[in-house]
């Protein structure tokens, strides 16, 4: 039997580079639009784009590893369902 071993998807250093570049470029866009030389509403439209792009990209990132999960899922299901089933005894031959 093919017994599958888990693999860790991303090693914990890139994870962490993951979370602290997400933090500076959020925090980046952040300051750049509080001190835009704009008026407050022009401000206040770039700081709510800039949050719809942050929820849309999570909300993006979840559906393309739902569907890599569901397709890992079909696939380890039609391995086990071509898998024959033990009966608990062996075959007996008839001659």
């Amino acid at each position: 039997m093919n017994a599958s071993i888990s693999q860790p998807r991303s090693t914990p250093q890139f994870y962490l580079q993951s979370i602290i570049a997400f933090a500076i470029s959020t925090l980046g866009s952040c300051v750049g639009i509080a001190y835009l030389p704009v008026d407050l509403w022009v401000r206040a439209f770039l700081g709510m784009s800039v949050l719809f792009v942050i929820t849309s990209t999570f909300t993006l990132a979840k559906c393309v590893r739902d569907r890599q999960e569901d397709a890992l899922a079909a696939e380890q299901a039609q391995f086990y369902q071509q898998m024959p089933i033990w009966q608990g005894e062996p075959a007996q031959q008839r001659a």
